[in-house]
């Protein structure tokens, strides 16, 4: 298949040199960026006019749960142990695969519609998100929720070494690939996070979990072992390059240097963890300054409620702003960078997204320019702001993924929407009469 997107007014590349383009064109083959120019002749199977557009590169969620869109609305204004111990848990041990299968193509569906073109997934019934994932054509890398004491498949203890014996057997395409998830140190025993890793490097796959979200965390940790979460991992030899860690609030100078040094990655989730109000925000621009890596996720829907990773965005500087006292830390293409290229980084796919450069993979989007929160654009120096603090992901005109147009003037060419909003209302419905129905 091929693609040639004529005459945008702007392309955000992402590229080293963080350039911004005026008025070119791209070609799209198999899959692949093949040429940026003036004027490309090529004839393609799709020719888009990009006249009055912004294109950039897709989204990357490098944090979320995405069938938890059906807990949508349903646990709100609650403080995350209680959150997650009275609301949360209890539910998800009534899941089956129907349910995250309708949850999953529901949380597809506002991706593709707000720019999000890849996603680091944590949950239960991986084989259903996958194929949901598969239908809607985006990019994911799934892991499996693993945890000591709770398991909604197994309806018991849970079956580790299973668990992990089952994580190269499940289907998947080019664009669906599998990591090792461990879901937290407060969950999941040493033994339990060292056969995690143990397995992951066996199989050279990301390690995904969650690390220092909340302070009663970080209490527990210095209670039972008299050291924060990050040093007692690094103690027992978990920290290590494939690690991808969800939150990290509670990190000190000490807990970044450990992380940095060991070439793990941190995926903050900003909306989420002010929603939940587990007592701070991840110190970004400490991490960065200790040369840490760093993303952006949404966490799932339970806890933020969007999947839009454009108010991830603008949440995200505007949060540290507030923090530091300071308007100039974390501008706006530093900000962009942590939902790019700084995604692409985290997942181990710099080399083929996170930018718009000859030979990567086109996984891109095209934003409306016509609509009024993005006019007007003052230059060059000023489109990366506007797209950071001004665009909502519903600006979004235009998805591609792997080089396949998956939303194109706003219409879906992939998944049929009213069937998508239908399933998941149904999924949703039959989840709540279950749980009330065992009381």
């Amino acid at each position: 298949m091929s693609i040639l997107i004529k005459d945008c007014d702007w392309i955000i590349t992402e590229d080293s040199r963080r350039s911004v383009l005026r008025d070119k064109s791209v070609y799209i083959d198999d899959g692949l960026i093949v040429e940026i120019g003036d004027r490309i002749g090529c004839e393609a199977d799709y020719v888009i006019d990009g006249s009055k557009k912004l294109m950039m590169p897709g989204l990357i969620n490098a944090h979320t749960h995405l069938a938890m869109t059906l807990f949508r609305g349903y646990a709100d204004d609650m403080p995350v142990k209680e959150w997650l111990e009275r609301k949360i848990w209890p539910l998800e041990a009534w899941l089956d695969e129907r349910d995250v299968f309708a949850g999953s193509m529901l949380g597809c569906l506002e991706m593709i519609e707000t720019g999000t073109t890849c996603f680091l997934d944590m949950y239960f019934f991986n084989k259903a998100t996958a194929e949901a994932v598969e239908r809607s054509g985006l990019r994911a890398i799934l892991s499996y929720a693993i945890l000591d004491a709770f398991d909604p498949e197994a309806k018991g203890a849970p079956d580790i070494s299973k668990k992990l014996a089952s994580f190269r057997r499940a289907p998947g395409s080019g664009r669906v690939e599998y990591a090792i998830g461990p879901h937290a140190p407060y969950s999941c025993s040493d033994e339990t996070l060292l056969k995690c890793k143990e397995r992951a490097l066996e199989e050279d796959a990301l390690i995904h979990t969650h690390i220092a979200e909340a302070e009663w965390e970080r209490r527990l940790f210095e209670e039972r072992y008299g050291k924060s979460v990050i040093a007692h991992l690094e103690e027992i030899g978990f920290l290590c390059e494939n690690l991808v860690a969800a939150h990290c609030v509670w990190l000190d100078e000490a807990d970044i240097s450990l992380m940095s040094k060991s070439g793990a990655k941190a995926a903050l989730c900003p909306v989420s963890n002010m929603k939940l109000a587990v007592g701070g925000i991840a110190p970004a621009t400490e991490m960065l300054r200790r040369g840490l890596a760093i993303s952006l996720g949404t966490d799932g829907a339970a806890s933020n409620n969007s999947l839009d990773m454009f108010g991830t965005m603008k949440i995200c500087a505007l949060a540290h702003k507030f923090a530091e006292h300071d308007p100039t830390v974390l501008p706006a293409n530093a900000v962009l960078d942590l939902a790019t290229i700084g995604g692409a980084t985290a997942l181990r796919k710099e080399g083929e997204i996170g930018s718009i450069e000859v030979g990567k993979r086109a996984d891109l989007i095209l934003l409306d320019l016509r609509a009024p929160n993005l006019r007007p654009i003052h230059g060059k120096d000023t489109v990366v702001s506007d797209v950071v603090y001004s665009a909502s992901g519903f600006n979004v005109d235009t998805t591609i993924v792997d080089g396949r147009p998956l939303m194109l003037n706003r219409e879906l060419l992939t998944l049929d929407r009213e069937e998508v909003l239908g399933a998941a209302e149904e999924a949703a419905l039959r989840l709540m009469e279950r749980s009330h129905g065992s009381r």
